[in-house]
């Protein structure tokens, strides 16, 4: 998929060929145990009007951000990985992720004990019309902020895809 990918920017770009070294480097490169970092997912996803975002409360990091996580085995590429986070974390069924990505960012998170460098791959999504998040039991909190008004503690990566995912779209959040 980062193969074919036009970065928008040559920031992205010069993401998207860090990714592409780290996967050539290590054949594991997006299981979570590999020893240098993985390729995770992100999903930012908005409802059918695109007035409001869903976000879940990351208990580890102790804000608000958007949807997504780690590869696993069954998944058959990084949409499938992106749609299965965003509907175990939400709890929403038929979540629609597009099937490009929509800017990548990398950062540093613990993961297994370890601070790991995380290649995240993110997306936007949509959810169904009235959609409800019921997020599993002892999962983290889901809950819909209208865009003006995201919450405080949303880090600027979280802003920052919620904007390019709009941008994509043409409006201006």
């Amino acid at each position: 998929m980062l193969l074919g990918w036009s970065a928008p920017s040559g920031e992205q770009e010069r993401l998207r060929t860090e990714f592409l070294e780290h996967l050539a480097g290590h054949p594991d490169g997006t299981d979570r145990g590999c020893g240098s970092g993985h390729i995770t997912v992100g999903v930012v996803v908005f409802d059918r009007a695109l007035a409001n975002v869903l976000l879940t409360h990351h208990r580890g990091l102790g804000r608000w951000t958007q949807l997504g996580g780690h590869c696993e085995t069954g998944d058959a590429d990084l949409v499938a990985a992106a749609r299965r986070e965003a509907a175990e974390e939400s709890g929403i069924p038929g979540i629609e992720v597009e099937p490009s990505p929509l800017r990548l960012d990398r950062y540093r998170a613990r993961c297994r004990g370890r601070d790991l460098l995380h290649f995240d791959v993110q997306f936007a999504a949509t959810a169904p019309p009235r959609a409800v998040p019921e997020p599993a039991a002892g999962g983290d909190e889901a809950r819909w902020f209208p865009v003006p008004a995201l919450p405080f503690s949303a880090d600027e990566s979280t802003r920052s895809l919620v904007r390019h995912a709009l941008a994509r779209r043409g409006l201006n959040p």
